[in-house]
């Protein structure tokens, strides 16, 4: 999507260096878009939506709920590798949005291939941020949003709109 046409002007990754109250948004171009993983260290849940609507969950622990979305490399789209959430940004034309949750005592941090960085404020007594990543166009957006430190994952889902897709394993084939 060429810059003129995105909703409004938003700073790039390397104007914030902390995404929060003061700046609660940035945008990435579609280089730092597509290149590389986009790491997310500190969550503890990663939820996502691909282009299909499919929905899906995964925690830091090995949960899994929902569906799963695999790239054409068998590799998920969203996930997790060891204490790190990673979105497949090679890919990033089958994703539609994410959420990521980190309920631990380290802020949420995102880092790019450039070395580029950006923490989400930790939040107060009553909120913490979690990290909202939708894709306009060809370019992620990423925004932190507030929310009541102490509601379960499940309220914070649906307070995004998410509602996981019902998992159905492949059938095995019969042919013998």
């Amino acid at each position: 999507m060429p810059p003129n046409l995105l909703p409004f002007p938003a700073p790039t990754i390397d104007e914030v260096s902390q995404l929060g109250d003061t700046d609660p948004v940035l945008r990435l171009n579609s280089r730092q878009s597509a290149v590389g993983n986009l790491i997310v260290s500190g969550a503890d849940l990663a939820v996502w939506e691909d282009d299909s609507r499919v929905t899906g969950s995964a925690t830091a622990a090995g949960d899994t709920a929902g569906t799963p979305v695999r790239t054409s490399g068998n590799r998920p789209l969203v996930g997790f590798d060891a204490a790190d959430a990673l979105v497949s940004l090679r890919h990033v034309r089958h994703l539609r949005r994410a959420l990521f949750v980190g309920r631990g005592p380290t802020p949420l941090g995102v880092q790019l291939f450039t070395g580029s960085a950006v923490t989400v404020a930790p939040g107060d007594g009553s909120r913490m941020f979690i990290l909202c990543l939708s894709r306009i166009g060809n370019v992620l957006e990423l925004r932190a949003e507030p929310v009541d430190k102490n509601a379960p994952d499940a309220a914070i889902l649906t307070q995004f709109g998410f509602t996981l897709t019902p998992y159905v394993a492949p059938r095995e084939s019969r042919s013998r």
